[in-house]
């Protein structure tokens, strides 16, 4: 069971990619709010697991969790770990864009981190910095909040870092 959720959660990373050209696709939730997806492909892989890539509330935008990790299984560098991080934050300004908010209206990230893991060649405050070094490079405003937490497993397997986030973009009238 372990590995087909992995296996899922492995099915929205690829299908997210494949799909980035595709039209947003939102399902209305109350108060004119709502799940908001990157496609209709996104919305039936997340339909699997009841979950939205994104979900808009009012003028509030709650990205569900995003992930970073060695997907081949094999340690990686700090180099190497922050390319897949800038991967990771594109998938969610992608996200985020297609609920009319961007990276420079997130007010909060809370991160998951596997510190110590065999699958990065380096210690916490390196893990710690290649994911604020990368932060960096999508948001360029005031900082947000945020809380880093260690975690003992992430799903899917091989994930080192898992970004969540909330924006403050009071839609468009």
């Amino acid at each position: 069971m372990h590995s087909l959720i992995a296996g899922l959660m492995l099915a929205v990373i690829a299908a997210t990619s494949a799909i980035a050209q595709d039209e947003p696709v939102v399902d209305p939730g109350p108060h004119g709010g709502g799940a908001v997806y990157l496609s209709e492909r996104h919305k039936e892989v997340n339909d699997k697991w009841g979950f939205a890539g994104a979900y808009r509330a009012g003028d509030y935008v709650y990205l569900s969790g995003v992930v970073s990790g060695a997907w081949e299984g094999e340690p990686m560098d700090a180099d190497a770990f922050k390319e897949n991080l800038r991967q990771t934050f594109t998938h969610a300004d992608r996200v985020l864009k297609a609920a009319d908010a961007s990276m420079e209206d997130v007010v909060e990230i809370i991160s998951f981190h596997i510190w110590g893991s065999p699958l990065f060649e380096g210690d916490k405050l390196e893990h710690l910095q290649a994911v604020a070094d990368v932060k960096k490079e999508f948001m360029t405003g005031a900082h947000p909040a945020w809380s880093a937490i260690g975690v003992s497993e992430l799903l899917p397997d091989n994930g080192l870092v898992e970004l969540r986030m909330v924006a403050y973009a009071p839609p468009d009238d």
